[in-house]
């Protein structure tokens, strides 16, 4: 467990995506909370300076922590992120991730009749997403569990984005054409599980599109980074912000698990960067669109070195 304080901690032993306990070390998460010492002193009090292994499983690749915090609500308390009203107004219109949207959005007008568009968005944030979405001519809903960013999302998309867990929408009987998890699996542990529930609250044959990290790669890209720029820590999950890290074969196999099939996994497009000198944003678009053919043109297209981001759909059976 590479030290890990056991009163901190609640070892995790095998893989949650496969089972196995084959599990390598291949990173170290850092934890740092000084900027909730006034908001939650006991987060801070309990886990700044503490550290714990990411580990690989040898099977499936898929990468999690050695350990979860045993603190209450973990998870809960470390997204209680008390943006100001300015922030997110400023986040709703940033379009750096409009490319990846459309490209969803896109992926599910292929699969979707038009009569059976409607679309959940999990983890809808300010709603960017929902509102490309009914501007595309789909019935839009989201659901988002922090009460800042799912109320700034209604009033500015004037569409419901429920606050409630996915379970009590199940239960209420919704289905929908489509879900969509855009770099949300990431941050959610034993990952199948929340495959599972949304499989729930889709409509027989609707669709699921998922777009995360390609976890290896991400790494990879981090060590570069470390070696190149003086100074540079690697990353990939400090504070456990990043909690599950994906292979193509792991992700396929979550969804599997979860009752999924006619599963397509391909390199997904990366966010848009800010504006340089030089380059317009019609010109990074398609340098980054061309990147993402590349890749998925390379052999073993999500596996190659350049599918820095992995896009997923799967049907219901």
């Amino acid at each position: 467990m590479g030290g890990m304080n056991e009163a901190r901690f609640d070892p995790v032993t095998a893989c949650w995506i496969c089972g196995e306990r084959r599990l390598s070390p291949v990173a170290r998460a850092i934890f740092e909370f000084s900027n909730y010492a006034g908001q939650d002193p006991e987060l801070h009090a309990a886990l700044t300076g503490e550290s714990i292994d990411l580990v690989r499983c040898a099977d499936c690749g898929f990468g999690q922590p050695a350990g979860l915090p045993s603190l209450p609500d973990y998870f809960g308390r470390m997204y209680d992120q008390r943006w100001s009203a300015e922030w997110l107004e400023a986040e709703f219109h940033d379009g750096t991730k409009d490319l990846i949207f459309h490209e969803v959005l896109r992926g599910l007008q292929r699969r979707v009749p038009p009569s059976e568009r409607t679309l959940l968005d999990l983890g809808a944030h300010v709603g960017r997403l929902i509102h490309l979405a009914a501007q595309s001519g789909w019935r839009a809903e989201g659901i988002e569990l922090n009460p800042r960013t799912s109320a700034y999302a209604e009033q500015a998309t004037g569409l419901k984005v429920h606050r409630a867990d996915l379970r009590d929408l199940v239960a209420e009987g919704r289905r929908y054409g489509a879900v969509t998890l855009v770099d949300v699996l990431e941050h959610i542990a034993e990952p199948v599980d929340a495959l599972r529930g949304v499989h729930g609250v889709i409509a027989p044959g609707g669709w699921i599109a998922v777009k995360v990290p390609h976890g290896p790669n991400q790494l990879m890209k981090e060590r570069i980074r470390g070696r190149v720029f003086r100074g540079y820590r690697p990353t990939v999950a400090d504070n456990l912000v990043h909690v599950s890290h994906f292979t193509p074969r792991a992700l396929r196999m979550a969804m599997e698990q979860a009752g999924f099939a006619d599963i397509d996994i391909r390199p997904a497009v990366p966010v848009v960067p800010p504006q340089r000198p030089g380059m317009g944003r019609a010109a990074r678009v398609a340098f980054l669109r061309g990147t993402a053919a590349v890749a998925a043109a390379l052999p073993g297209g999500a596996k190659s070195p350049l599918a820095m981001n992995l896009q997923a759909y799967g049907r219901r059976v």
